[in-house]
């Protein structure tokens, strides 16, 4: 087909262009990360591709860490940048940056980007994104937990010409290398290469079938197809302001906890996004730039509502982020933010998530869009020294990517789903790692009541234990870097209670050697372990794991969706039989009384159920609301999850168990509802009491009269309230 400007494209031919834009940018993804060598990327799919049109807009990114490929479009922006300063950039160029000040989520984080032209013409770019396993920072795995500004965290490269009109540069690679204590990163960044040319011969293909004025039309199309049909589907949403607050404890230097306020307002076909109230940057490594701050916020809005959508920056034209720099979540340069993927970006995720599925729950038409907040955490438990097979290495074990799932609706999470802005998760295989690096599993199992209890429960997390084996001179070095183990942040919806925190340890001088050498059974639970016993910071600096040490961790879970006494006792029931729920929970917290066998004893559950509502009743206060307000102005008639029914003609909040009415829809609801202040472990073990200084509770709202929840949130003394205002007054 000639280069002459195409007609209008029909909606069959747009539809096979775009849909192929999308496939060549799986295809980058998939050929990056099979010549890579990286346990992160082969067992996490910890990459990014994606395709951006001449000025670097986003038009295609590949199904991989959703977050990476956000950032890419920055990533060209700073290269154009540079390059204009510096001599420009050719045909058969690549850059290559890893800065969080301009563009990056953190220093591990390698990026290419290549410009593609076309008989002289800039039309595209081309992008890969992909954690390495060092950066020769202050310690192993790129995550230098006593790091104190950005300049301790290893190398950090401004785009810089990594590919010069199609020739590798041998000094820059050379330099990357030399730099990092692991060398498989050069092979991860050739993988890199790869992924670019791979791409670029794509796109010459598909110019070369359709034209190039076609091909430009295609993207600049999908961009507008994008924001129209976002612009429509908020169009169909109430309008309204919620206020979520979500929590980063441990900056890596003391124990000091970290808030992050989002404020979503949406009007019409738009939609702000205001971080103000968030807590200063820290001076550990917990923080983000702008670059990740942009990137949560959109891999939340990608999920909620995008699912039939193109993740491209039609998205971004639909909404503003408000943001004051030197803020955890918009940090200020030098600050360090090598934890930003695992602390300031998940966090600012979890905010902008609860937000948005409250918004969900407010339409009758998109309610079964709305699920809790999934697995809220991250981890980075590395390890590393010299392999049983004499190479050098810094591991990042990759298990905590089964994250639970939040709860939806009308159906459980998922258990081990993933983490959320990983869109093909994926987890490592335990015979795979013990055969690459020096340690053995003691085990990896679900974590039993680690799924958010509701109506229906959280997807469930995990956990595992590992020791050294087979190490030259039996021994390793670890650290870790976690955030919300004082607190969980995988909240609930609608009544639901949020899932498990993480928890770190290890235990010291054990017997494991010994049961090695004699052939007797390894332990197979952390209650069979024994020595001495340590519950470990969640950002643990760097120190020697020695022959029978044992290092154990867990990972968050996903919330749970309306009250637990609301769940179906047969599936509670099941859930105990496969060790998903304890009897302790399934009691407690379900109300559901088994028999020694194992069947629901439905008048003594009955009976237990009603009790429970009878104790919230009689522990439960008014509400001093301070500045938070729910209320439903406007909001016509809806029923808000299996909590609320909103009657606008009525001017009513009634409860949606008992019928009591709350009050009219312009009244603050917090005045008429009452408040159980409770400790975390009310939803269930592994809930942050290993770490529990007194600082955080749960809050249940309930029914003044039947004690039904309309709300659970994790509360922290002298934080803002939620806030939530449906309609337009």
């Amino acid at each position: 087909m000639p280069d002459s400007p195409s007609p209008v494209l029909d909606p069959v031919s747009f539809e096979v262009l775009n849909h192929r834009l999308l496939c060549i940018a799986e295809e980058m993804g998939i050929l990056y990360m099979r010549c890579s060598g990286s346990n992160v990327l082969i067992t996490g799919n910890d990459a990014a591709s994606a395709i951006m049109d001449a000025q670097g807009a986003l038009v295609a990114v590949g199904p991989y860490i959703v977050t990476q490929g956000n950032v890419l479009p920055l990533i060209v922006q700073a290269t154009i940048d540079s390059a204009t300063r510096h001599g420009g950039f050719e045909d058969g160029d690549i850059f290559i940056c890893n800065d969080p000040y301009l563009g990056a989520i953190h220093a591990p984080d390698f990026a290419t980007v290549a410009p593609i032209f076309h008989n002289g013409e800039l039309v595209a770019w081309v992008g890969a994104s992909g954690h390495q396993l060092d950066t020769g920072g202050m310690d192993p795995g790129g995550f230098s937990v006593k790091a104190v500004d950005i300049h301790q965290e290893g190398l950090r490269m401004p785009p810089i010409k990594l590919v010069e009109r199609g020739e590798v540069r041998g000094d820059i690679l050379d330099w990357i290398i030399n730099q990092v204590r692991d060398p498989l990163v050069g092979l991860d960044v050739k993988g890199q290469i790869a992924c670019l040319m791979a791409g670029r011969e794509r796109i010459d293909e598909l110019i070369g079938h359709w034209g190039v004025e076609t091909f430009k039309e295609a993207m600049a199309r999908s961009v507008a197809f994008a924001a129209d049909k976002l612009g429509a589907r908020l169009d169909d949403l109430p309008d309204g302001k919620w206020r979520e607050v979500q929590y980063i404890d441990h900056d890596g230097h003391e124990s000091r906890i970290y808030q992050i306020v989002c404020t979503l307002t949406k009007r019409g076909q738009h939609m702000t996004f205001d971080f103000t109230g968030t807590s200063a940057n820290a001076r550990g490594l917990i923080n983000c730039t702008y670059s990740g701050l942009q990137a949560a916020v959109l891999s939340a809005v990608y999920i909620n509502l995008c699912w039939d959508i193109p993740w491209n920056r039609g998205v971004r034209d639909c909404l503003d982020i408000i943001s004051e720099e030197g803020t955890v979540n918009n940090c200020a340069y030098p600050a360090p933010c090598a934890m930003a993927t695992i602390s300031g970006v998940i966090v600012t995720i979890d905010a902008a998530w609860r937000c948005l599925s409250q918004m969900l729950l407010a339409s009758e038409t998109y309610r079964d869009e709305a699920m809790a907040v999934w697995s809220g955490t991250s981890l980075a438990p590395i390890f590393a020294g010299t392999s049983q097979h004499g190479f050098p290495f810094a591991a990042t074990e990759m298990s905590h990517f089964g994250g639970g799932g939040g709860a939806r609706t009308y159906a459980d999470g998922v258990d081990t789903a993933g983490i959320v802005f990983n869109t093909t998760p994926n987890m490592p295989n335990i015979e795979d790692q013990e055969s690459e690096y020096p340690v053995l599993y003691l085990y990896r199992r679900h974590l039993r009541d680690s799924g958010g209890p509701g109506r229906f429960r959280g997807g469930r997390s995990g956990e595992l234990a590992y020791t050294v084996y087979d190490a030259p001179n039996d021994d390793l070095v670890g650290l870790f870097a976690g955030t919300g183990a004082e607190m969980p942040n995988g909240i609930g919806i609608a009544g639901g209670m949020p899932g498990n925190a993480i928890r770190i340890g290890r235990f010291l001088g054990t017997d494991v050697p010994k049961r090695l050498a004699n052939g007797t059974p390894l332990p197979e639970a952390l209650e069979e372990i024994n020595g001495r016993h340590e519950i470990m910071a969640s950002k643990h600096e760097r120190g020697p794991i020695d022959a029978g040490d044992v290092w154990h961790h867990c990972w968050q879970a996903g919330g749970g969706y309306g009250d637990p006494l609301l769940r179906d006792s047969g599936a509670c029931a099941r859930d105990v039989a496969r060790g998903a729920v304890s009897r302790e929970a399934a009691h407690d917290i379900y109300g559901i009384v088994l028999t020694d066998e194992g069947a629901v004893d439905v008048g003594s559950t009955d009976a237990q159920r009603q009790k429970i509502r009878q104790d919230r009743l009689a522990a439960a206060v008014a509400i001093d609301p301070g500045d938070a307000v729910v209320s439903f102005p406007g909001a016509g008639q809806l029923q808000f999850g299996d909590a609320l029914l909103v009657d606008g003609d009525a001017d009513s909040v009634a409860c949606a168990q008992c019928g009591q009415r709350h009050c009219g829809t312009h009244d603050n609801l917090l005045d008429h509802l009452r408040e159980v202040r409770s400790p975390l472990t009310a939803a269930g073990p592994v809930r942050g009491e290993d770490y529990d200084v007194g600082r955080f509770h749960l809050r249940q709202l309930c029914c003044a009269n039947c004690g039904a929840l309309v709300d659970v949130q994790v509360a922290l003394e002298g934080a803002p309230r939620p806030f939530m205002q449906i309609g337009t007054p």
